[in-house]
């Protein structure tokens, strides 16, 4: 009955460390782009430093479900990861083309561009994390 306590209480107190974590990635960077000067490049750079957080929250989160492997594949994990990359790149690839066009090749194509970059680790971030909160909660 103990061993059960201080697991809830472990896997609650994780889940409540990686919902924080993302708040906190979130609260930052609109901090950030509140506190910049109001320029395309400083929106730049606030975008580029959420994204390496949610860079690397993904990548421990990766790591958290693969260590989990007696509840998952973590083959099929590595291959869905691959191709998602895979589409990662592609599809930033097409919206900074699209983009390049609409603003005819200037800063705000960088803007727009990191902008749409952050957002896709930081979704793909929240659905990894699901299945480890759901791991986590067995």
């Amino acid at each position: 009955m103990k061993n059960r306590c201080f697991l809830l209480a472990f896997f609650t107190i994780t889940i409540g460390f990686g919902q924080d974590i993302v708040e906190t990635i979130d609260k930052e960077n609109r901090k950030c782009l509140e506190n910049t000067m109001p320029t395309t490049l400083w929106g730049v750079k606030c975008e580029k430093a959420a994204l390496a957080s949610w860079q690397k929250l993904m990548t421990e989160t990766l790591q958290q479900l693969k260590a989990k492997s007696k509840h998952l594949s973590v083959a099929s994990l590595e291959d869905s990861q691959k191709k998602w990359l895979a589409f990662q790149k592609a599809d930033l690839a097409f919206y900074a083309a699209f983009y390049h066009k609409q603003y005819e090749g200037g800063t705000m194509t960088m803007a727009a561009t990191a902008r749409h970059e952050k957002q896709q680790f930081r979704e793909r971030t929240l659905y990894l994390l699901e299945f480890l909160e759901m791991l986590q909660e067995e």
